[in-house]
């Protein structure tokens, strides 16, 4: 004889529906990389250097917002993607907030100079650049004075992962929701 109920809750959607917002910003409050290697790397005793890295870093995030942030990014061949081309698609899927593009294509500009002019050297100018690029504020320190260049560069590369991990909490709530429904109606009689 077939059940008058429909089963259409797992024990993971028990389990989500139960969780706090504070649980679920917990588990994923969490870098996507290493905050200490990015202050090793990422300094400014060497201006080249420092775009460099910080450059290395910021693909690293875009690349994650894209991964995580599409049903299927395997179709997105990112492997194969440069880094215009995914700033490009993060900024057109709205994953990164619009103020935060501008000091990303900065630094993408420089790091290219740097990487394909032998005799580059980081000017001032490159540094107002970056500076006037990020939001307002943001390139001050808490004593109002400026923050290094190697500073802006870790603290733009913190902030994109930031964001990539509050798009994170937004896709658990989502997930949570449509757990939720699962639950409810399971407790609906289905004639």
């Amino acid at each position: 004889m077939a059940s008058d109920k429909s089963e259409r809750a797992t024990a993971e959607d028990t389990a989500l529906v139960k969780k706090t917002d504070d649980e679920i910003k917990a588990e994923v409050s969490v870098f996507s990389f290493d905050i200490p290697a990015l202050k090793k790397r990422v300094r400014d005793d060497d201006p080249a250097q420092a775009f460099i890295q910080a450059h290395l870093y910021l693909d690293h995030v875009i690349t994650r917002l894209l991964s995580e942030g599409v049903p299927f990014p395997r179709h997105l061949q990112l492997d194969r993607a440069g880094f215009a081309q995914k700033l490009q698609l993060v900024a057109a899927l709205g994953l990164l907030h619009p103020v935060h593009i501008p000091a990303i294509k900065v630094v993408n500009a420089i790091r290219n100079k740097i990487a394909h002019q032998l005799d580059y050297v980081v000017k001032p100018e490159d540094e107002t650049k970056l500076r006037s690029s990020l939001p307002k504020g943001v390139d001050k320190e808490e004593d109002g004075s400026s923050t290094s260049l190697a500073g802006m560069l870790r603290l733009l590369a913190a902030m994109i992962d930031v964001e990539r991990q509050q798009r994170a909490f937004e896709r658990a709530k989502r997930n949570q929701a449509m757990a939720n429904v699962r639950v409810v109606l399971d407790g609906i009689k289905i004639d």
